[in-house]
């Protein structure tokens, strides 16, 4: 994460999910434990709380809902993902949840789930920010039908061997309305994989760890597939390597002894989460409207991205988190024709909405003089964005109109951090003038 979240832990002394609370402290994550929900009601309400980890063990899911909605309610001035492993609850229907998990459960996989949650919950917050911005300048956006794969059926791509447990499930799925692709090589899943988008990877561990440790270890280090699902189907009874099936990317470790329509609920979490992710990501481009975008680099124009930011500082304020502004002055070197300068910026501008998260926003806000905000960002995290933009710029050349002469642009970086009181108009001015 990009901020230090602090994480409450609804808990028993018992258990994977109080185990998570160790882990999330050796990920940075700070953790209140909470063994009793007045506990929890008051740990809420007199702590800055992030997200809340909870077990729902012995409850029903009216009682979990209605428990959540007092947490929530206690943390009313901020976002709250709330994550829960229960039995009792399918995900869907619950919106009240970041994310619903079955038990049995690891400690790394609640782990990744938290994180997962409130990156999340910071993309839509973000979203909504930019939503109310925009209509502050007269324009509605249909951010509800943005989502092209809205109306299709979930989508799983299943890998390994057809053995008796795979069909099982697959008739499961297939029932609930979820579109099952078979590829029983691991270079027919990379050519599907590469070929169309699915909701979650469903990879057969029951005879053998290869191919699927590798093919989830691939798409951890692909972009395009780092948030799909990757769900491995084991036999608790061999399968030793929980550790490092996570470690390699799993998302979910599925005993089909334990039958084919609790395996099934456990995919589908996971593919509505995916899907979830998916619509925010949509209601970003949905945002996006050409007048308020700079039609030379695809970034947002200067006048609205002052605008956004002011809103965008009341909310961190509001909610005591971090936020950070970067502006990147780009210089070419001497002797380079204007029309050559300005192909350059315009390819840094296009080259620079894609080296930032979705949640950040990126501007151009004068010819050669670029901005960036980024919520739920300290200073740190800012710093480490602008080297790795910085890196990218280093290995490109820009075109000088000479065959063999391309040149590089040097680049004056400024990295600031939102100081408590302070207005957008100054923040923008120390960045400017420091």
């Amino acid at each position: 994460m990009v901020f230090t979240a602090q994480i409450l832990v609804v808990a028993k002394q018992h258990g994977a999910v109080f185990q998570a609370a160790d882990r999330l402290q050796d990920r940075g994550l700070p953790t209140v434990l909470a063994e009793s929900d007045a506990a929890a009601l008051v740990a809420a309400a007199d702590m800055k709380v992030d997200a809340v980890l909870m077990d729902g063990d012995g409850r029903s899911a009216e009682q979990l809902e209605h428990f959540a909605g007092q947490l929530k309610a206690a943390c009313s001035n901020r976002p709250l993902p709330i994550i829960v492993v229960s039995e009792n609850i399918a995900q869907p229907a619950n919106p009240v949840f970041a994310s619903v998990m079955y038990p049995p459960v690891h400690a790394a996989q609640l782990v990744a789930r938290v994180q997962s949650a409130l990156r999340l919950s910071i993309m839509e917050e973000e979203v909504d920010l930019r939503s109310d911005t925009m209509k502050d300048l007269g324009r509605e956006m249909d951010i509800a039908s943005a989502d092209p794969m809205a109306d299709l059926p979930i989508s799983i791509l299943f890998t390994g061997g057809a053995t008796p447990q795979f069909i099982a499930l697959k008739n499961a799925l297939e029932e609930a309305g979820a579109e099952v692709t078979a590829a029983l090589t691991s270079f027919t899943a990379f050519d599907y994989l590469h070929d169309k988008t699915f909701d979650v990877i469903l990879l057969n561990v029951l005879k053998e760890l290869e191919p699927a440790f590798t093919i989830s270890s691939a798409m951890r280090r692909n972009t395009r597939l780092f948030h799909v699902p990757a769900v491995m189907l084991v036999d608790p009874a061999n399968f030793t390597s929980v550790d490092e099936a996570f470690a390699r990317g799993a998302s979910d470790l599925v005993n089909p002894d334990n039958g084919p329509d609790i395996a099934c609920q456990r995919i589908l979490n996971l593919a509505h989460e995916r899907r979830r992710r998916e619509e925010v990501k949509s209601a970003f481009e949905a945002v996006r409207n050409p007048a308020v975008i700079d039609g030379a680099t695809g970034l947002f124009t200067g006048q609205f991205f002052a605008k956004h930011l002011s809103r965008t500082i009341q909310q961190a304020k509001k909610i005591d988190r971090p936020l950070s502004l970067t502006v990147i002055r780009v210089t070419p070197p001497p002797g380079i024709a204007e029309i050559h300068v300005e192909a350059a910026r315009r390819q840094f501008g296009g080259m620079l909405r894609h080296l930032v998260r979705a949640e950040d926003m990126a501007a151009r806000i004068e010819p050669g003089v670029f901005a960036i905000s980024m919520p739920a960002a300290g200073k740190t995290a800012a710093e480490n964005a602008a080297k790795r933009i910085a890196g990218v710029v280093e290995c490109t050349a820009f075109e000088s109109g000479e065959d063999e002469k391309p040149f590089q642009l040097e680049l004056d970086v400024k990295v600031l951090e939102l100081r408590p009181r302070e207005t957008p108009g100054h923040l923008l001015q120390r960045a400017v003038t420091s």
